[in-house]
């Protein structure tokens, strides 16, 4: 996640489906941002115009009126956790990604310190949602990808590695994983990549209760995976399928595991 892409349309269908999700239950979410520091190559997080299109606003009104207070001022992930989208109770870790900056040559001394800053960076998330019963993991592209396989990559930062998420989702109830989906045709389709990740995490992480998988269709498609423990995994379902029948469910696929 980056501070320039606060409030995009992608926030919108993350906070839509949290607060659908975990608002007004037992829950107390816990949010890892892997804050990633701007970058300026590409015009992502333009998609702006949402906030006010019908088809947004009839899905949570409030979610959008509060998202376009979040554009009109500095866009930052400071700002969309001083804007009221989830609980009051919510955690939030946003330390910064940024030892690739500071650490930037592929020299031995280097790949050491970026590789103990990246751990740094993990036990410091993982301490941070220790009282929270749900995490959401919001990678700034997604799951980690074949051509950045080491944590001491110079692209790691953007990526949440299986590691990560074998120490972040213990003992958690619930476990939600953002991924930017491939748009190139060599990856396969949508419902390909869904299905390759899925198994990727029940043979890596191996949860005790089922995974769910969701795609949020609009602009730039992302898809986000949901594991649960075996006592979640029954009213998690209902939860999905009640989403999936309301407003926002227009613009959202389900993909379940099997």
């Amino acid at each position: 996640m980056q501070d320039r892409y606060a409030g995009d349309v992608g926030d919108f269908g993350k906070f839509a489906l949290l607060r659908y999700l975990f608002v007004n239950t037992s829950h107390v979410i816990g949010v890892i941002w892997y804050h990633f520091p701007d970058e300026s190559h590409n015009n992502d997080g333009g998609h702006i115009g949402y906030v006010n299109e019908r088809r947004f606003l009839d899905c949570d009104q409030d979610l959008c009126e509060k998202l376009k207070k979040v554009l009109a001022g500095k866009r930052s992930i400071a700002s969309l956790e001083k804007a009221g989208l989830l609980p009051d109770d919510t955690v939030y870790f946003s330390e910064l990604l940024d030892f690739h900056l500071r650490y930037s040559s592929q020299s031995h001394k280097d790949k050491e310190e970026r590789d103990f800053r990246r751990k740094d960076w993990l036990k410091n998330a993982n301490q941070s949602i220790s009282n929270c019963n749900v995490v959401f993991l919001d990678p700034d592209n997604g799951l980690q990808i074949a051509s950045c396989p080491k944590i001491n990559q110079i692209r790691s930062g953007k990526f949440s590695y299986y590691s990560d998420i074998s120490i972040l989702a213990k003992d958690k109830q619930v476990c939600v994983i953002y991924h930017h989906l491939n748009r190139h045709i060599n990856h396969g389709t949508h419902s390909d990549q869904i299905k390759t990740r899925v198994g990727e995490l029940r043979n890596l992480i191996k949860p005790s209760g089922q995974i769910f998988a969701l795609r949020f269709r609009p602009y730039s498609p992302r898809a986000y995976f949901i594991l649960t423990d075996s006592q979640e995994e029954t009213s998690m379902k209902k939860r999905i399928r009640d989403f999936l029948q309301s407003p926002s469910g227009k613009q959202w696929d389900s993909y379940e595991e099997g």
